[in-house]
């Protein structure tokens, strides 16, 4: 029992880094230290914090792209024949809607998101009665619910109803909690958002990477459109304030990702990440999305980049290609092509970095489409220095303009303000399909497609007819691939839960 409540995620100790300033997540993480010699000062809590923060990059590192991209029609995989193992059968099966609850890529998510809910609700016991400045600690708990309501949020829309940890778990006698219904959980959440929309501050430029009232406002509108009850008229309201709280779109879409222009003006909430030698703040996405080459290097710019055991993931598909105008400039700058042929091994080798459609794409024998808007300057392997975003300012237009649908208001020009700087026409009209459709261009690759299928209600169709056409495409597709079902929409809870917790 003392070894489940401390690999749980519901362990009351905290990963704290050792210093804090705006550069927030530059210090890497350096031991653990017991509650009877943490939580005195404010900076205890302001370390701890941020060791909440540290585990939102769980929601990207346990492969949150396998989830939220490959799930859909965005993205596939490239089959790796010689390889079988389970690091690569169950990300595909996750593409292939082939639900296992002992799948470690849909588990890891889970896990991942309990243990922020961990040391977040540590924080929220712990600050209980201290005397700090009122300012600290109302800071401290907003950055903290925010947190907290942003893992429920990625965990009921992932799996449904779900274990409701609302307090530290102390002890065996409050570990184990049943399932609560998809309602209680968003009401807690709901509950927890509000709170921080209170207790959190404007944004101010640059800014810092914390989340601020715009983020907690994001998070409310984005849950009152996904909630079973939507309610837009609420969340139109939200998305309405929030444009007055001195966001604004990049000049360029590439300017929103670029590495030099971290939480900009259109950011609003992103993981952080850092390169750097020895602490451990890289990101290095980018080395599962190259497709499975001996080398990587007219890609990556560094030389050694082998991707045989870590690319060939999150492959744009043919059908996201053809679904964007040729003159979208998001299309050049989201997906680029790897040209080349195999050698005597049998591996790929690439040759060239094309543009899509390109037309000397086809004076190669092997082309494979990969995402390049995370593709940017680094000198070791594994080792770069994007964020990933989470709430962006062109959603909240984009999100705006679908509550407008509903409740009444002008969506045409929101969309065309984001077509615009795409290099785009303006539209003439708008509907909720060409709105998804936007947002299927704006946020590829951002782990939003499928959650934006199924809180539209368009999973099943959406993906069904897509499953008929990539069997087609891939003879390989097992006949049980892509038989979706409403009980496909989530993922199980994982099966050493239920194992253990016997309240599930």
């Amino acid at each position: 029992m003392k070894t489940y409540i401390n690999t749980l995620l519901v362990a009351a100790t905290v990963l704290f880094l050792g210093g804090c300033s705006d550069e927030f997540l530059n210090i890497p993480p350096e031991h653990y230290l017991s509650k009877s010699t943490f939580y005195k000062t404010e900076s205890d809590f302001t370390q701890a914090v941020t060791g909440v923060y540290e585990k939102t990059r769980g929601l990207v590192r346990t492969e949150g792209y396998v989830l939220g991209e490959m799930r859909s029609d965005n993205t596939h995989y490239i089959l790796n024949t010689t390889d079988r193992g389970n690091q690569f059968t169950e990300r595909e099966d996750v593409a292939d809607f082939i639900n296992n609850n002992q799948n470690r890529f849909s588990n890891e998510m889970y896990y991942a998101c309990y243990s922020g809910i961990s040391r977040a609700n540590t924080i929220l016991n712990q600050i209980k009665n201290k005397d700090f400045s009122e300012e600290f600690t109302t800071s401290t708990i907003g950055q903290t619910k925010f947190l907290r309501a942003l893992f429920y949020f990625q965990l009921v829309r992932t799996f449904g109803e779900i274990p409701l940890y609302q307090d530290e778990v102390t002890d065996a006698n409050n570990a184990f909690v049943p399932l609560s219904p998809v309602n209680t959980i968003y009401s807690f959440i709901i509950d927890d958002v509000k709170d921080a929309i209170v207790k959190l501050k404007d944004p101010t430029f640059p800014q810092s990477g914390r989340a601020t009232r715009g983020s907690a406002k994001m998070l409310y509108a984005k849950i009152l459109m996904t909630k079973p009850d939507r309610d837009y008229k609420e969340a139109k309201k939200q998305l309405e304030e929030i444009m007055k709280l001195g966001y604004k779109l990049e000049d360029n879409y590439s300017d929103v990702f670029e590495t030099t222009n971290k939480n900009n003006k259109e950011s609003l909430f992103e993981i952080q990440f850092m390169m750097g030698d020895n602490h451990g703040q890289q990101s290095d996405w980018l080395y599962s999305f190259i497709p499975r080459t001996v080398e990587a290097s007219l890609i990556t710019g560094v030389s050694g980049s082998s991707t045989l055991n870590t690319g060939g993931w999150n492959t744009p598909t043919q059908d996201l290609i053809e679904s964007y105008d040729p003159t979208d400039r998001r299309l050049q700058f989201s997906i680029m092509v790897a040209a080349g042929h195999n050698n005597t091994e049998g591996n790929f080798v690439i040759d060239a970095v094309l543009p899509v459609n390109n037309p000397a794409i086809s004076n190669y024998r092997l082309s494979y489409p990969f995402i390049n808007k995370y593709r940017h300057a680094h000198s070791k392997i594994f080792n770069t220095n994007d964020n990933w975003p989470i709430f962006r300012y062109s959603d909240v237009l984009l999100s705006l303009a679908e509550c407008n649908l509903v409740e009444g208001g002008d969506a045409l020009t929101l969309v065309n303000d984001v077509r615009a700087r795409a290099g785009l026409k303006a539209l003439p009209k708008v509907d909720a399909d060409i709105i998804a459709l936007e947002r299927r261009h704006e946020f590829a690759f951002e782990n939003q497609r499928w959650y934006d299928l199924v809180r539209t209600g368009k999973a099943i169709e959406v993906m069904s007819a897509y499953g008929i056409k990539i069997k087609l495409l891939y003879p390989y597709l097992q006949a049980r691939t892509y038989n979706i079902t409403q009980e496909m929409l989530t993922f199980p809870i994982p099966y050493r839960e239920t194992q253990i917790n016997p309240n599930l």
